[in-house]
């Protein structure tokens, strides 16, 4: 070994960059196990699943599974695209209700967009599928807000919204703008349920 590898600063860089490599490649294999099966998760057994977007094979696979009935996609209307073609299809065939519900993982939602989103929420027939592209961001909070609006604690809301499914709002990250939007509604959850409290005494 040649006096400038021996180096304590060269020996540090490179014991950095192993560190940094084996993160990487650690956040590499969870990426795609979270992924790879389509972040394919129970919310609630026979109530509510999420996903990533799963177009027509994975979307028979589920109604087949697991009996699903609806579909909300977050993702929008999207027609041209493969996977919404081929969910659009299959949902025809199997009579089962497909509802697209857009908005952008970047953005806090507003009043008027969590109640719509309450309210499809409580309204599809179950089983219910929540699905956005890779049902990390977006279908987190779907899922969130459901588990809140269902007496769920926010710690259990939170675990919805979670580095479990995928959902990364560190380090600058405007996906960061769930969690805002979900602790925003779980506020005011908490808020009702004192104030009917309060009144039933």
């Amino acid at each position: 070994m040649t006096p400038l590898l021996r180096h304590p600063i060269v020996r540090a860089l490179r014991a950095a960059g192993l560190v940094v490599l084996t993160i990487l490649l650690l956040l590499g294999g969870a990426y795609a196990w979270v992924h790879g099966g389509g972040n394919f998760h129970e919310v609630e057994k026979g109530v509510i699943y999420r996903s990533s977007w799963l177009g027509a094979e994975g979307l028979e696979k589920a109604i087949a599974r697991q009996g699903v009935k609806s579909v909300l996609n977050l993702c929008g209307e999207h027609p041209g695209d493969a996977w919404y073609d081929g969910e659009m299809a299959v949902a025809r065939r199997q009579g089962i209700t497909f509802r697209s519900f857009s908005f952008s993982a970047n953005t806090e939602l507003g009043a008027k967009q969590v109640a719509e989103l309450v309210e499809a929420l409580r309204d599809a027939p179950k089983p219910l599928l929540i699905h956005c592209r890779a049902g990390s961001d977006r279908t987190g909070l779907a899922c969130a807000i459901y588990v809140a609006s269902r007496g769920g604690s926010y710690r259990d809301a939170c675990e919805q919204l979670s580095l479990y499914y995928g959902h990364f709002p560190y380090f600058g990250s405007k996906s960061v703008a769930m969690d805002v939007t979900l602790e925003r509604f779980y506020a005011s959850v908490a808020n009702r349920l004192v104030v009917s409290q309060v009144g039933s005494r």
